[in-house]
């Protein structure tokens, strides 16, 4: 597996860019990546504020409404207060989730010398730089769980290298990472079941809208490491996923991973985050590279490992005309983890319920 540059040189991440070298370097980089221009994720910045503006303006107006009506005296006015009033509640969970995805575009706003560091950063390390938005690799497991753009993309320059990435998955329907986050992703020589090592880092996951794997999938830890992991693997594979994270993997993982969740998925191997994970702090990158290189042996050791009551299990599933397997990849007949809603999920259909029963309950009055 390719390893990051050790050590890694961070001094273009810290170095003096004033603001002639910034004006006379940004022509020739707009030049080679287009998207440094930023037109889309101007149109989104305005169109998600327009959107929390409007969900904002919504429960003001329906509440107005609702109390107007509820004052007046008639045969309907209660049943279009109740109507009104599930129409506030609609719009304040509506508001929540656009409030949200409005910070977090905004906050990806990137200076012209952000990307003119990062991109002398990139070209120091052996890696190639986009500003993004790109889509996912053709045949990265995430294309599978909606929408995904990539922003500030790290990519090595090797056929199965590095790629780290700031991430955005829009209709994440039971998507297990968060709709806004990081990643750093390494191609494995072989494929693996799906297993999720869920970082026990104090996060309100809750709050991140990720969805989260049946409970009946989690697996006890060795060692005490429960305290700091949670460990989940399909239904039937848990002897291969104790196998793979053995103790002395773990107390590795406790030293250089924390703060990651460790997501492996066929033939690749993630490294996940709900913070944006390119930045220009150089230990932020040292963070990575300590994460990288702690999996790094672990790897090599993996890819001897032969699971031979998944390939059993694959083969009995490709016997059935409806299976189709791609070469080099584990069936993903019942290979993947099972994952309850997400939260944004549950507010949507909590909205879309709440305005059904109001506009029902107000037609009946």
């Amino acid at each position: 597996m390719q390893a990051l540059p050790e050590p890694l040189d961070t001094s273009a991440l810290t170095r003096p860019f004033p603001g002639h070298e910034v004006r006379a370097q940004w022509p020739a980089f707009v030049a080679e990546d287009r998207d440094a221009r930023d037109r889309i994720g101007r149109l989104r910045r305005l169109t998600t504020t327009l959107s929390a503006l409007g969900g904002l303006f919504g429960i003001f107006f329906f509440g107005l409404v609702g109390l107007l009506a509820s004052a007046q005296v008639g045969r309907n006015a209660g049943g279009i207060a109740f109507g009104m009033g599930t129409l506030v509640v609609v719009m304040i969970l509506l508001a929540v989730i656009l409030v949200r995805m409005t910070v977090r575009v905004w906050s990806r706003r990137t200076l012209k010398r952000t990307h003119l560091r990062l991109a002398a950063f990139a070209q120091a390390n052996g890696f190639d730089y986009r500003v993004g938005p790109i889509a996912l690799q053709r045949d990265m497991p995430w294309r599978s769980r909606g929408s995904a753009n990539l922003h500030r993309v790290f990519r090595s320059r090797e056929p199965r290298g590095i790629e780290i990435a700031n991430y955005e998955v829009i209709g994440n329907r039971k998507n297990l990472a968060a709709p806004f986050g990081g990643y750093c992703a390494l191609r494995m020589p072989v494929a693996l079941p799906h297993i999720l090592l869920r970082a026990q880092d104090g996060r309100r996951r809750g709050m991140t809208g990720a969805g989260a794997p049946a409970d009946a999938q989690r697996l006890s830890l060795e060692g005490g490491f429960d305290r700091h992991f949670q460990l989940y693997c399909p239904i039937g594979y848990e002897a291969d996923a104790l196998y793979l994270f053995t103790p002395d993997v773990m107390a590795r993982l406790l030293d250089h991973v924390r703060g990651f969740d460790v997501e492996i998925v066929d033939d690749w191997l993630l490294l996940v985050t709900t913070k944006d994970l390119v930045t220009t702090r150089p230990e932020d990158w040292r963070d990575i590279a300590d994460a990288v290189d702690a999996l790094d042996d672990r790897v090599e050791r993996w890819a001897r490992w032969r699971e031979t009551r998944g390939d059993r299990r694959s083969a009995a599933a490709d016997e059935s005309p409806s299976t189709t397997t791609t070469a080099g990849r584990v069936s993903t007949r019942g290979r993947r983890l099972a994952v309850r809603m997400s939260l944004d999920d549950i507010l949507m259909w909590s909205a879309l319920a709440l305005f059904v029963v109001g506009l029902v309950f107000g037609l009946l009055r």
